[in-house]
């Protein structure tokens, strides 16, 4: 199941969400969608800031894994809305859903849904959508000698995107 996919099944477990998305660690969108019909809270750059301040929370609440365990979920409660950010592999599923309903009755059934897919969850969408020109820039900046952690977030592209890249490249030479 690619990403897309994987956002429309989130949107469709339940009529309070709002919204579904897939943020990298470098907090870009990678993939989302918004219930039809609604008007967003967030305007303008706003809810770019959302994306990257729920990957850089979910990354840096890691920290505290030994000693509190896996970290399932970090919510947002708004007058208007919450605003969930659970960890999925190397990305970060966000949510935003109504206030009405039993929170958690909902978290379960979205932990549940992840949980029944497992292994079938492949939320690359592969490297086809990288257009020549930042392929350019990330040989040059590979040539370089800079990490590919650095490539990625200088590009905004996941680090695995980044390595499959640099093979393909490597391949072609």
């Amino acid at each position: 199941m690619n990403a897309e996919e994987f956002s429309k099944n989130i949107l469709n477990l339940d009529p309070s969400i709002r919204f579904s998305g897939l943020v990298e660690k470098s907090g870009h969108l990678y993939a989302g969608i918004m219930r039809e019909g609604l008007d967003e809270h967030l305007k303008g750059r706003n809810p770019e800031i959302s994306y990257s301040q729920s990957a850089y929370i979910v990354d840096l609440r890691k920290m505290f894994i030994p000693e509190l365990g896996n970290l399932d979920f970090v919510i947002y409660l708004y007058d208007k809305v919450r605003m969930m950010s659970i960890p999925i592999k190397d990305q970060v599923l966000v949510l935003s859903t109504d206030n009405n309903g039993n929170l958690d009755e909902f978290l379960s059934k979205v932990k549940n849904y992840i949980k029944e897919i497992g292994t079938d969850l492949e939320l690359r969408k592969g490297f086809a959508h990288v257009d020549n020109a930042k392929r350019e820039i990330l040989r040059n900046l590979n040539e370089s000698g800079i990490s590919e952690d650095m490539i990625a977030d200088q590009l905004d592209l996941d680090v695995e995107t980044v390595r499959l890249i640099i093979q393909e490249l490597s391949k072609k030479q």
